[in-house]
Formats: structure tokens, sequence, C-alpha cells
């Protein structure tokens, strides 16, 4: 039985990769600053601690066969800027140490579409210059190419872009908000009419290309987008939100310029639940190929964001 390194275990995103490594019969140690929801699970092991401290992550990944480093903060989430940096980027360059220390062969790392920026061809490609516009986007760049020397030393590294990912345990406060509304019968607030397509991706599908890359990425480097097929409109997601919950639609059209305005106040004062680069992401279409990972790992999205959205919102109201 392999045994995989998870660190962020007890996030979001860590705990659908646990749970579908068990299921398919790996061995997990999980690393986090947070307790982890999942201690009875078989054949995981918790460790908990911080990702920027270097000896408890370098012996954390001792006796492993991989790695897959899903712990990242977020500017919604973690405010303090160099609180930040050393999550994302000092914490990569512990998991790249433990790799090297322990010769451990393969590491997936969950990186992020951000690290495009915002002005993207559609559908945007993985070789495209990379352009962030916001710091977790800088810190994801400055990560993939600490993975991809990694790569050049004989590892097997995987490098995989998903959009906003969605689904059951959905957290990120905009799209919490808009199930609040929806739940509640609410007017959901849209910018710009929600008339462009803002591509997601099921929380379950990114587990299932990280464990497909597991199986196929032993040596060299993949850099793959995991994002839907399909893509709605912001707009068709909200009205099937509404009509999935049996509530009378109700949606509130903000014009681009006074959404702007109005989540530039806010993020002056630290209250937004949309950061400024999140916003003009919204305004525009923000769509991107899947096509490399469907050819090299076999990986096929089973959710549309619809379908996902509907599954968000329903473990929000039971939970």
């Amino acid at each position: 039985m392999k045994t995989v390194v998870v660190t962020g275990c007890s996030g979001y995103v860590g705990q659908h990769v646990v749970q579908r490594l068990v299921d398919e019969n790996y061995a997990v140690t999980g690393i986090d600053i947070k307790d982890f929801p999942g201690k009875g699970l078989p054949n995981v092991t918790f460790f908990k601690g911080d990702i920027v401290d270097r000896d408890f992550v370098v012996q954390s990944c001792s006796g492993a066969d991989g790695v897959v480093h899903c712990a990242a903060a977020l500017a919604q989430f973690v405010k303090d800027t160099d609180r930040m940096y050393a999550i994302n980027v000092t914490g990569t360059r512990n998991v790249i140490e433990a790799c090297q220390k322990h010769t451990i062969q393969q590491l997936v790392f969950v990186s992020s579409v951000e690290v495009y920026g915002i002005d993207v061809p559609v559908p945007c490609p993985e070789d495209v210059p990379l352009r962030p516009v916001c710091p977790y986007g800088e810190h994801k760049v400055i990560g993939e190419q600490m993975c991809t020397g990694l790569a050049e030393k004989g590892h097997g590294v995987a490098i995989l872009r998903p959009p906003t990912i969605n689904g059951p345990g959905q957290n990120e406060p905009f799209l919490v908000e808009q199930m609040k509304a929806v739940k509640e019968g609410k007017a959901v607030i849209l910018p710009g009419g929600g008339k462009t397509r803002l591509q997601m991706v099921d929380v379950r599908d990114v587990a299932q290309a990280i464990v497909l890359s597991l199986h196929k990425i032993t040596k060299g480097l993949l850099v793959a987008n995991i994002s839907s097929d399909n893509v709605p409109t912001i707009r068709q997601m909200v009205k099937a939100l509404f009509e999935h919950a049996g509530k009378k639609e109700k949606i509130l059209s903000v014009p681009a310029p006074v959404a702007r305005g109005i989540v530039n106040i806010l993020s002056f004062f630290g209250v937004s639940p949309l950061e400024p680069q999140h916003l003009e992401i919204a305004l525009r279409d923000y769509v991107f190929d899947n096509s490399r990972a469907k050819k090299t790992l076999g990986w096929y999205p089973t959710k549309d964001d619809i379908e996902s959205a509907i599954d968000a919102y329903e473990w929000f109201i039971n939970n």
C-alpha cells in the first residue's frame, strides 16, 4: 500500500482528496494546522502542525511515496500578507525540500488559474504567458517554478490549475452569500448582470485528477488546467439554484462601474466578500482549455457547473 502525504488535509479540497485516496486504497498522512475532521478514516495518520515549519514538514513526509500539496492561503481567509506569503511560498519550499530529502518520487501541486491573470484567451490553454495580478497568483507562480525544478531532477510532478472549486463543503464567502440569499428567498446581486461565463470545477473532480496524476505522472512534468465542461453564464447558474430551491427568482443586476466602486470601498475597509481582481474576472468570460488533462490523465469532469452548484447548495442548507 502506497503512502501519500496530503498537506492542508483539513481544508475544503484536502478533505475530499483524503477521502478519494482512502477509497483508492492509499495510506494517507495528513498534515494541517487545524484539527482533521475525518480521524476515523482507515489508513489515515494525522499530524497537527504548521506548513511553514520546515522541520515539521520534513519529518511528517518521512516514508511517503508521494505528496499532494493542497495547503494554501487565499486573501479571503488570510488577511495578513506576510502570513499568506509564508504559507504559500515558504510552505511549498518546505514540501519541495521534504521530497528531496526523502527521495519522494511524486508530487502533485494544486496551483490555480490565477497564475494567468485576468486578460486571457477563451478558452485559455496552459502555454500562455503567466501574468498574475494578485499576491495569491504570484505565490502560485513561485510555487510552480519550484515544482518545475523538482521535476528537472527526475521526480514526477503534476501541476494542476483549477479555477474556482465548487461542490459540497463550499466555503468561498461570495458563493456562500449567494447560497444564503437563495435559501432565504432574497435577491442575489450579479455584477454586470451575470452575462459572462465564469468557469468552475467540482471538488470531487479535482480529487479524481489528483489521484490520476499519482497513477500516471511518475516522472517528468505535467501542467494542466482542471476545469468543467459546458460552462453556463453566472446568471444561468443562479437561476438554476432558485429553481432547484423552489424559490421565486430574485436577481439584482448591478452595472459594472457601480460594482467596482462598491467592492473597492469594501476592500479598503477589509469587509468585501469579493476581491477586486475576482470582480474583474466575473465581469468577463473566464474559461480554460482542459483538453491536456483529458488527453494525458484520461480525466473528464463528471459534474457541470450547475450540478456542482446545486450539490454545494444542498450541502450548505444541511450543514
